[in-house]
């Protein structure tokens, strides 16, 4: 899945004027983590997830920055998005323009997942890289975050705070910092990465609303993404969809299906037809979920088995062994030493 993971290069522009003010070359830089100089001029084109990921995270380092990310993402212009930004900042309210960027997203990045839910009076915006195999993506989720805060807060002014935000890795700085740096109360090592605010702020207005050059860009968008489900491979697009799934809804290839837009019949001929059946690819969604969530969580075993749609622990235990050739207790041992470093 790391290999078809991608995100749109237009995400890089930005970040060349802030390092080079840090006495550090993008380019060489970007080089460094597999981005070729050429595409600092292009916008059109997608890189590795990887990559950027890996871009991200060297940047911080370079730059002795624990907020590079952050940073980065406050300055962020949302009309390098193309059709989507315009579509975000000229949706007729909140709501609609957090809609619009989760729906759409994937046009921008793939194999990874940004949703909004909402429960009674209470609305969350969660981001995460499907993926887990892309690792460790601190500055790529502080990233994501700010730029996401900041389109609320086009909408309702700078001063506005949310009422939590939480992070699926561990805090580079004190928490105290974050909360300071955020205005609120921030969670780490989370599920994902979220923001947390009051749902009766969905209603409020965009100050940017263009009726028809908002349905304009929804319709492109529309199609622009129905294109790209197309030419993608099924058992990708399955393999997201699983990972979307493991530890919050039960796994069915029915309901996957029709996520698709596909019939159950037609998903199996597909998978079928790329080597591959929906069986193998949960399996593989939940070993390598498994790999990774024991190198970075203390979650009990039982409770991850639960998370990960298994029966008991004791049919975890045994799939993992048999994957692995290791029990997952064993295999978390082996694995906390890089999880101190």
């Amino acid at each position: 899945m790391s290999a078809e993971a991608t995100i749109s290069s237009a995400v890089l522009f930005g970040f060349d004027q802030c390092l080079v003010t840090k006495g550090i070359d993008p380019f060489r830089l970007g080089q460094r983590c597999g981005i070729s100089e050429s595409v600092w001029s292009d916008g059109q084109v997608d890189i590795a997830l990887s990559d950027f990921v890996r871009f991200l995270e060297r940047g911080a380092t370079a730059s002795e920055e624990p907020t590079f990310g952050w940073d980065a993402g406050r300055s962020f212009d949302l009309r390098l998005l193309g059709e989507l930004g315009e579509a975000i900042l000229g949706a007729p309210n909140l709501g609609a323009a957090l809609t619009t960027f989760s729906n759409y997203f994937r046009l921008v990045q793939s194999s990874s997942e940004l949703r909004l839910d909402v429960e009674g009076g209470t609305a969350v915006l969660s981001y995460r890289i499907l993926d887990p195999d892309i690792w460790p993506r601190q500055q790529d989720a502080e990233f994501s975050l700010s730029i996401f805060l900041g389109v609320i807060q086009r909408c309702l002014g700078m001063d506005w705070e949310p009422s939590a935000m939480t992070f699926e890795h561990r805090p580079s700085r004190a928490v105290q910092c974050w909360n300071e740096t955020v205005r609120t109360d921030c969670v780490f090592e989370a599920a994902s990465n979220a923001i947390v605010f009051p749902a009766a702020i969905l209603d409020r207005p965009m100050p940017a609303f263009d009726r028809e050059a908002w349905h304009r860009h929804s319709d492109t968008l529309g199609r622009a993404l129905a294109q790209r489900n197309r030419a993608r491979p099924t058992a990708a697009r399955v393999t997201s969809a699983v990972f979307a799934a493991l530890g919050r809804d039960r796994i069915d290839q029915g309901q996957i299906a029709r996520a698709l837009g596909l019939s159950r019949r037609t998903l199996h001929r597909r998978l079928e037809a790329e080597g591959t059946g929906f069986s193998e690819i949960v399996n593989s969604c939940r070993l390598r979920l498994a790999q990774r969530q024991l190198a970075e969580r203390e979650t009990p075993l039982s409770q991850l088995a639960v998370e990960l749609g298994y029966s008991d622990q004791s049919a975890f235990t045994r799939a993992f062994r048999q994957h692995s050739g290791l029990t997952p207790g064993a295999y978390r041992k082996t694995r906390w030493p890089a999880r101190r470093s």
